[in-house]
């Protein structure tokens, strides 16, 4: 092991950072065995970045993320629906319907749109939405009468 820009990018993320604190850190990780990066076993070295990791971590970003991937969930299952998604003002009025969701598609939380995901897979399955009725297309020109056969008998004789 002779990289230690992981552990100096986390370093230097803290809003205290000197030697000092370098130090006690490794030895902390290191049971109080050494205070060199350099004495540090590979297992040692990971546990202590991916602990500085964790604390350095914006709480909320687990929820961002979360949040993220549950309208992802959300949008896939409306388009298999045929609503545009790249239409937003379509979308919050699909998701404002209080049969769907009652409030647009930004005002719902994870929790909600986990509901909503459920809720829009089971229209699925049922044969997804109502479809709408396409309406007559007018022709351009006018229907033109169809053809006939006529017989008629050429000797004379009755007509059936």
């Amino acid at each position: 092991m002779g990289n230690y820009s992981r552990f100096y990018v986390l370093m230097n993320r803290l809003p205290v950072h000197d030697d000092e604190m370098k130090e006690r850190l490794v030895r902390q990780y290191t049971g109080g065995r050494t205070a060199s990066l350099r004495k540090m076993f590979e297992a040692e070295y990971k546990t202590m970045c991916d602990a500085l990791d964790g604390s350095l971590k914006d709480p909320k970003s687990g929820q961002r993320e979360l949040l993220r991937k549950r309208r992802s969930q959300a949008l896939h299952v409306i388009q298999r629906l045929g609503v545009d998604t790249t239409d937003w003002p379509r979308i919050n009025a699909f998701c404002r319907d209080k049969r769907i969701a009652g409030a647009e598609f930004y005002d719902l939380g994870p929790e909600e749109l986990a509901a909503l995901t459920v809720k829009l897979r089971g229209i699925e399955r049922r044969g997804g939405l109502n479809p709408q009725r396409p309406e007559p297309r007018l022709s351009s020109r006018p229907e033109t009468a169809k053809e006939q056969v006529i017989y008629m008998p050429l000797e004379g004789g009755p007509i059936c």
